[in-house]
């Protein structure tokens, strides 16, 4: 009877005892983006590229085009400018690139000139000049010239009597060479290069993100003078005695020691190494 009592009584003891209860601790869920890269190439066309989940910033290395070149006589473009920063931005959002295109050269002379460089290069001559080469840029938040964020200027198109093309990029872009009279200027910060002159004939001035076109030739020609490069503000266009100039790069919209190099200094080659402007087309890499 005893032992019964006191098994009833351990039993009661027991029961009225809580036992303490344990609560895993959760830890937030962070997601870490991996990192990545993304190259564009020339199309002729807008492209856009969509930011990754778990990205808040990405790194923007452009290429300008170089202008028209005509090696049968040594006559070249300018070459591309390059320009590099740091874009703060949003998982999911989209960014616009515009890839340059270079500038041409016509063999065969006609009445018309030939066009610019895809994306701002100015008309240049067909046979004794060629057109300016295209600017490469980046927009956010809008296709608009005003939401880009970076340019890299491209370079002017050759002119046979004036010679090379002024170099694109830099915060101002290369003047045009001139034989005769006065030669087209680069785009700067603030406005388009001024086009080259010389007696009647005058070239178009750059404006914003546009090379100038060359001037007219004997009436109602455009055989002659190199078209001016795309930029953030575009290149003087040349006259049937000077090639066409530079347009300028821009850095402003973006951080982190940002810096934009014109066509004829030493800037990181993509492929590796480094190398003096960009020849061809432009190139856009977005990196993370």
């Amino acid at each position: 009877m005893r032992i019964t009592l006191l098994l009833l009584f351990l039993s009661f003891i027991n029961a009225q005892i809580a036992l303490p209860t344990f609560h895993a601790v959760h830890k937030p869920h962070t997601t870490v983006a991996e990192s990545g890269s993304q190259t564009f190439s020339y199309t002729g066309a807008q492209q856009t590229f969509t930011v990754p989940s778990g990205v808040t910033s990405i790194e923007i290395k452009a290429y300008g085009a170089a202008g028209g070149s005509y090696p049968g006589n040594g006559n070249d473009g300018g070459l591309g400018g390059y320009a590099i920063g740091t874009l703060s931005v949003t998982a999911g959002n989209t960014l616009y690139i515009y890839v340059g295109g270079e500038g041409v050269y016509s063999s065969s002379q006609n009445n018309s000139g030939t066009s610019g460089g895809w994306n701002g290069g100015g008309r240049g001559g067909a046979k004794y000049g060629s057109s300016g080469g295209g600017a490469s840029d980046v927009r956010s938040g809008g296709t608009a010239l005003s939401n880009r964020v970076i340019v890299a200027g491209a370079g002017g198109g050759f002119d046979s009597g004036g010679g090379d093309g002024g170099a694109g990029g830099g915060t101002t872009g290369g003047s045009g060479g001139s034989n005769s009279g006065t030669p087209p200027t680069g785009g700067t910060q603030s406005a388009g290069g001024t086009g080259g002159s010389q007696g009647s004939y005058i070239g178009e001035n750059g404006t914003l993100g546009d090379g100038g076109d060359n001037s007219v030739y004997s009436g109602n020609t455009y055989k002659h003078g190199g078209g001016g490069g795309g930029g953030y503000y575009g290149g003087g266009g040349g006259t049937p005695w000077s090639s066409g100039a530079g347009g300028s790069g821009y850095i402003g919209g973006v951080t982190n020691s940002p810096e934009t190099i014109a066509g004829n200094a030493t800037m990181p080659d993509p492929d590796g190494g480094t190398m003096t402007g960009r020849e061809g087309n432009g190139l856009v890499v977005i990196s993370w």
